[in-house]
């Protein structure tokens, strides 16, 4: 039998030493009523958790990293639920894992990255590599890349005719509705990189 492990190390940062000591409270809750209401719909807060020194800035991390037997997924939910009760201090947040089996299995392996907005608590990218990886062979996946002029460029288009569909209604309302990529546009053109989430038709 194969043992399967997640492994991941990282830093959470709290407003205060008394968001932190609401944080652990937080878990040891949800742990207490997942255990009493199994099945649950929500994932159980297993991972290690160690209580860091106060930082130069004033924030109070925790530390939390993998224990044996974590759970990525609980992991995500308790720092989404963290900042959603404004404990944590900072505007994003990242964890970086990986899986690891005892075993050379074929589904032992691989890992991913979750991005979190600390102020809201929202997902704003998550990466399984092994889906990315099946989606790239498969065709699935294409990968564009687009100079920083060409982005320039294309961004100073869109905006122009922005700019003319505020002025005149018989342009498309689809025009309207490119702020997102407009705004991408300017990040590759300020030298950034810049991920676009979406698929196609099924």
């Amino acid at each position: 039998m194969a043992d399967y492990y997640s492994k991941f190390s990282a830093l959470i940062p709290f407003r205060s030493v008394e968001a932190r000591a609401c944080a652990l409270a937080l878990r040891d809750a949800h742990n207490a009523q997942w255990e009493e209401r199994q099945p649950h719909h929500d994932e159980h807060y297993h991972f290690g958790a160690e209580i860091e020194d106060s930082s130069t800035d004033g924030t109070a991390p925790l530390w939390v990293h993998d224990d044996g037997g974590s759970n990525v997924a609980g992991l995500i939910e308790f720092v989404q639920a963290c900042a959603r009760q404004k404990l944590c201090a900072g505007r994003r947040w990242c964890v970086v894992w990986s899986y690891d089996c005892s075993k050379p299995r074929l589904d032992g392996y691989g890992g991913g990255a979750c991005v979190i907005d600390l102020e809201t608590g929202d997902c704003l990218a998550s990466l399984d590599l092994v889906d990315m990886a099946d989606s790239i062979a498969s065709g699935d996946h294409e990968t564009v890349r687009i100079d920083v002029g060409m982005a320039a460029t294309a961004h100073d288009v869109l905006c122009l005719e922005m700019a003319a569909s505020d002025r005149t209604e018989d342009l498309s309302e689809e025009i309207k509705t490119l702020s997102p990529l407009v705004q991408a546009l300017k990040s590759v053109a300020e030298r950034r990189t810049v991920t676009l989430v979406g698929s196609g038709p099924d």
